[in-house]
């Protein structure tokens, strides 16, 4: 393969020891690509390296099943880029996770293939189940385009968590994984977010940089801020998958308080955005 000189060797050592399963094209059953995913993920170091994250707490994502959920932020996924590299080469054994998407992301252009073929699957439950029935680690935001597209007022206040993943731990006995992420909201910085726009594009929300117009596109450069993440001790529930909301949203909140703990004691050690 011509462009197999430029796969990254850390990244090409760490995807060796990841098992999978592929078919007589090179795929696994949700379209994943080893072959493709080692381009894929050494593009996505480039962008784990620009923002130099410090990552604590690896040694905390297991073998096996398990759901990893992060804080969401920052306008573009750049986030769970960091995240999902971090888990290539930090965790032990090394793990390619699965990211759970919105469904309005596959209608970008050429994003649905390089998604797929990098291991991100649209985020509906039935793919997430079979998933960590397969055993794989899964990425999944809780605050959804919500988190992604907060303003700069909201920063670092958690959105309200959805249910469906905490459901999904319990129908498959996963233990679940907190995740805190600081350096991303300074990254692209919104003010507003234009429903004009976002309705024009198609997309839940469209943000507006505090430099526009004097900036143009370049606004949306993202700032080579440093990313501090924090994988937390495994969190294991028990329970019915199908119980009434007002239970699930107890065990919810016990995640999404564990990730806010974090966020606040991460941003509180920090020296700076940089």
């Amino acid at each position: 393969m011509i462009l197999s000189g430029l796969v990254d060797p850390e990244v090409q050592s760490a995807l060796s020891r990841v098992p999978s399963s592929v078919n007589e094209l090179g795929f696994d059953a949700w379209g994943f690509s080893p072959e493709r995913a080692r381009l894929l993920y050494t593009l996505a170091r480039k962008i784990h390296d620009y923002f130099r994250p410090e990552v604590e707490g690896a040694e905390h994502i297991p073998a096996g099943r398990v759901l990893i959920v992060p804080n969401h932020a920052g306008q573009l996924p750049f986030d769970g880029i960091v995240v999902a590299v971090a888990c290539l080469l930090q965790a032990n054994p090394p793990r390619t996770v699965r990211a759970m998407i919105e469904r309005w992301l596959p209608r970008l252009p050429f994003v649905d293939d390089v998604l797929l073929r990098g291991g991100a699957v649209l985020g509906a439950p039935i793919n997430c189940r079979n998933l960590l029935e397969d055993e794989q680690a899964i990425l999944v935001f809780p605050e959804g385009a919500r988190g992604s597209g907060k303003v700069w007022r909201d920063r670092y206040r958690l959105e309200k968590f959805g249910r469906g993943f905490m459901r999904l731990a319990l129908q498959t006995n996963t233990p679940i994984v907190p995740c805190a992420v600081v350096g991303s909201e300074e990254s692209i910085i919104s003010v507003h977010s234009s429903k004009i726009l976002s309705k024009l594009l198609r997309a839940p929300y469209f943000p507006i940089h505090p430099l526009l117009p004097l900036l143009g596109p370049l606004a949306y450069l993202p700032l080579p801020v440093k990313f501090h993440l924090r994988f937390g001790p495994p969190l294991r529930f028990e329970g019915e998958h199908d119980a009434d909301d007002a239970v699930i949203e107890e065990k919810v909140a016990v995640v999404q308080n564990a990730v806010q703990e974090m966020v606040d004691d991460l941003r509180a050690r920090r020296k700076g955005w940089f």
